[in-house]
């Protein structure tokens, strides 16, 4: 509470917060992402590649994108 000043933002003895972007060091955050990007992106022709973990291609175009926990890189 202290360290990140957080006593003046207390509200009927709780503190309320709105996560907008990401929590940095969620050790589980790169297999929530990619079981996401699985569920999201597979009716759309994304596969992930079979023996490369985190790299993902499109069925019919030289479409290719990884995944490092919550990086993209896109070919």
């Amino acid at each position: 509470m202290k360290e990140y000043n957080l006593y003046d933002k207390v509200k009927n003895g709780f503190v309320y917060v709105e996560l907008r972007r990401r929590i940095y060091g969620l050790k589980e955050s790169g297999i929530l992402a990619n079981l996401l990007l699985k569920k999201c992106l597979s009716n759309f022709g994304y596969r992930p590649v079979k023996f490369t973990h985190g790299l993902w291609k499109y069925d019919t175009r030289p479409i290719s994108f990884t995944l490092v926990v919550d990086d993209f890189g896109v070919k």
